[in-house]
């Protein structure tokens, strides 16, 4: 009888493992379950940054949209277009607002709230969700985003479980202002108003992170709001 081949250079395996589809991470799954030094291997933190940082551009799991139950409650729902599927399909009344670096902004809706706003920070992969408190209610209109807050420079590729800062930016009869909740806080920031007069932020808009100052959409033509996030 031939002898058994000898075993890949561990730098081998991980090599052909990190060449894996990110768009199916079911194949990383089943590749974990061969034998415990490929487990481990797959679960290494080391593993994830490189893979995350061959491939570059995260891939589109699915996506996120509200529907009317028949109670009238709003449900949300997400849909897979690949073969990867959530711990959690359906988030009944909370709708997406923002998504950015591995994390989800969901706002409350539905009848069970009332006439009060929650904010909750979902990380979708884990089904690990956040609830921030209630959102002041001194706004007429509003805008949220999130975003990672990790101390220094941070290349976003596995950031999903580190900290997080979600900026609303709102409008009311004495301007428009900011403020924050951090990961490490339990309470949102005193508001901080815009010196501009007459600017009012436009809630249709999603918020736009370019380097390191988030930008929201204002009802004035070819203007933003540009909010500096080192200065948060």
């Amino acid at each position: 009888m031939a002898p058994p081949p000898p075993e890949l250079m561990e730098e081998l395996v991980e090599e052909i493992l990190l060449h894996f589809p990110p768009h199916e991470p079911a194949r990383l799954v089943h590749a974990a379950l061969v034998c415990k030094r490929w487990c481990h291997l797959i679960s290494a933190p080391g593993f994830r940054r490189r893979f995350c940082k061959l491939h570059r551009t995260p891939p589109m799991l699915g996506f996120h949209y509200r529907s009317i139950a028949d109670d009238g409650d709003n449900v949300g729902h997400f849909v897979p277009i690949s073969a990867f599927r959530l711990p959690r399909a359906v988030t009944s009344s909370w709708r997406a607002l923002d998504a950015r670096h591995g994390r989800i902004l969901l706002r409350s809706l539905g009848k069970r709230f009332g006439s009060d706003i929650a904010l909750a920070v979902w990380d979708p992969i884990t089904d690990e969700k956040r609830k921030l408190p209630l959102l002041p209610r001194n706004r007429s209109t509003w805008v949220a985003a999130v975003l990672c807050f990790a101390a220094g420079a941070c290349d976003h590729l596995d950031c999903q479980r580190g900290p997080f800062l979600v900026v609303v930016v709102a409008t009311n009869t004495g301007g428009t202002f900011i403020c924050t909740c951090s990961s490490d806080d339990d309470a949102w920031s005193e508001p901080i108003f815009s010196q501009q007069n007459g600017v009012c932020v436009d809630s249709t808009m999603h918020g736009t992170l370019m380097g390191s100052a988030l930008y929201f959409g204002i009802l004035m033509p070819d203007k933003a709001l540009r909010v500096s996030v080192s200065s948060l």
